[in-house]
């Protein structure tokens, strides 16, 4: 047996034991699964694997959960809610017990309202405020209210152990394991069924097992390889990312993304996020605080976030496409009118 055969073999055999385990994992108990997607590669491996596993025998509820971030490339978000909506026809024609809903950040909560309303300082690797407000607080509000009607419940999540070195090594100093108790919600426990997948497990998968709702994995695909049809499932790919994001140095995603046909419009993003960038590693931009006779740099001043907002609206005209809402920005005038009341 030549080695691609073997490795094409050790694969189906991988994901096979898999769904196996799956299977049994659903049907042992009642408590309902929250599938966790992101829009991602893992987390559509992990949802495509678990539905076409469980549909022929689903008797409980499943509910499946997209944060939207709201700042996340526009092809990202529009790729992930056009499967949602697959998903959800494809589920309902079946009559299957599957919920699919698209969480959002409370507006309070939301990015811009925090940079340009609170002048919060644009995130760094020490002062990452974004994700937990962004992304866990959402699921975890959509977790709790199951957990007032089933008492527990279980997430699904499309983590790996080989996503990175870094990924590897916090799983392994925290103990991770396919199955693990969820931080701060008692009830909830979490199920990772792709943890032990490489990126080439995931691939492979994905792009021989097109999902029964219609969808071609293969455009996933295009976006982590920037259209490039050469690239194998060997090669790395882009990781997806917010648009707006400072801790990383470069923002892959936005420029990966912005190659594709009629995305390239993408870059005006990347011109932002630089002013961002800028306006952070600029002290001045900041109010200076006096707490016990000693000084320190605090929130970006009232200047600098109407700077930001200013140039936000402009690229709202060029682009042709609304980024903050109505509400963001009701919001983030009311506490600029507080600060010029003190």
């Amino acid at each position: 047996m030549s080695k691609k055969l073997e490795e094409t073999d050790r694969i189906y055999q991988k994901i096979n034991l898999t769904k196996q385990e799956v299977k049994a994992n659903y049907l042992k108990d009642s408590r309902p699964w929250v599938i966790t997607y992101s829009g991602g590669k893992d987390s559509t491996a992990t949802l495509q694997l678990v539905l076409e596993t469980i549909a022929p025998v689903a008797k409980k509820e499943i509910h499946v959960v997209y944060a939207d971030t709201r700042v996340e490339p526009p092809p990202v978000i529009n790729h992930a809610v056009r499967l949602l909506e697959k998903v959800s026809f494809w589920a309902k024609e079946r009559h299957l017990p599957v919920t699919v809903q698209i969480l959002q950040p409370e507006v309070k909560e939301s990015f811009f309202v925090l940079l340009l309303g609170r002048g919060y300082l644009p995130p760094t690797r020490w002062f990452r405020w974004c994700t937990e407000r962004l992304k866990i607080r959402p699921v975890k509000r959509y977790v709790h209210t199951l957990l007032q009607k089933h008492k527990r419940c279980v997430i699904l999540l499309g983590i790996r152990s080989h996503e990175s070195s870094t990924r590897n090594g916090r799983l392994k100093n925290n103990n991770y394991s396919k199955w693990m108790p969820f931080e701060g919600l008692k009830g909830a426990e979490i199920y990772a069924p792709i943890l032990e997948f490489s990126a080439e497990d995931v691939w492979s998968y994905l792009l021989n097992n097109n999902p029964p709702w219609g969808v071609d994995n293969h455009t996933l695909r295009s976006f982590y390889t920037s259209g490039d049809t050469t690239c194998s499932i060997f090669c790395g790919g882009i990781r997806f990312g917010c648009w707006v994001c400072t801790v990383v140095k470069y923002d892959r995603c936005t420029e990966g993304l912005s190659k594709l046909p009629e995305w390239e419009w993408l870059t005006m993003l990347l011109g932002y996020r630089e002013m961002l960038v800028n306006v952070r590693n600029n002290p001045k931009n900041r109010i200076v605080k006096r707490v016990n006779g000693k000084q320190y740099l605090g929130p970006l001043t009232l200047e600098t976030r109407k700077k930001l907002y200013k140039e936000l609206k402009k690229l709202e005209t060029k682009m042709g496409y609304s980024i903050i809402s109505p509400e963001e920005e009701q919001l983030i005038l009311s506490y600029w009118d507080s600060l010029n009341s003190v």
